[in-house]
């Protein structure tokens, strides 16, 4: 079966839900993947290029958070989130009953210990925080480590030049997601191209609407069952 963008973004137990609780829980992960892959490089393009778009309170809190910093922007960010990364690996790699332990002490030892040197400023420990929570909310690993690797990019593009760089990588990063094909079928439908997904979006329609198979992948039975689907009551 060809696997598209909403398999990787969705979970199993959304279809069983009230479609109001399952689309809400959608929206979090959509908001949780655009964080995961943005956030820290939309931070590093508005402190280096940016500053206007921030309220003067924010501006001058930010300010004073960094004044002690001896580094720039991009060197603090990359080492807290190889840092983020190492912890998360080693969690994994550790015995189970302590892995979970391991990342919330190492975690919150190392912020504590770097902002109180004075190497990173509580801001970015914050961004940190915030786009590490949200990359666990990606329902499918490898499409949520996906994310983690091309968010250095971002990154990197957003130091480069500010919002433009993160609007041109964003161009060149949808562009590339939209030319995939797995067994004949767009990565990207029904949104790229627009197709009639028969109202298998990414958001789910009430479960009495839901009677039809996704067209775009040509099933051999679009209905999801027969009008009469219990033939054998209709013989007596």
């Amino acid at each position: 079966m060809p696997a598209t963008l909403i398999d990787f973004v969705s979970s199993p137990e959304d279809s069983n839900l009230n479609y109001k609780f399952g689309n809400f829980l959608r929206l979090i992960r959509l908001f949780s993947m655009i964080l995961t892959l943005l956030l820290p490089g939309l931070y590093v393009a508005i402190t280096s290029f940016h500053q206007e778009i921030l309220p003067t309170e924010l501006l001058y809190s930010i300010l004073a958070s960094r004044e002690g910093v001896p580094f720039p922007v991009i060197f603090e960010l990359l080492l807290m989130e190889i840092s983020f990364e190492l912890i998360r690996e080693a969690g994994l790699r550790v015995p189970s009953p302590v892995g979970p332990t391991i990342g919330i002490v190492g975690a919150l030892v190392l912020g504590q210990a770097a902002v109180s040197a004075g190497i990173v400023s509580p801001i970015l420990i914050i961004v940190v925080a915030i786009t590490g929570i949200s990359s666990f909310a990606i329902p499918d690993f490898s499409f949520g480590f996906h994310l983690r690797y091309y968010r250095f990019f971002f990154i990197i593009l957003g130091y480069i030049a500010g919002f433009l760089g993160i609007s041109m990588g964003l161009f060149v990063y949808i562009s590339l997601l939209t030319s995939i094909h797995c067994f004949g079928v767009f990565f990207t439908v029904p949104f790229a191209p627009t197709v009639d997904s028969k109202g298998n979006s990414y958001f789910l329609k009430p479960i009495w609407k839901r009677e039809f198979r996704p067209g775009y992948i040509a099933p051999e039975k679009i209905k999801l069952q027969d009008k009469i689907s219990m033939k054998w009551i209709t013989k007596e």
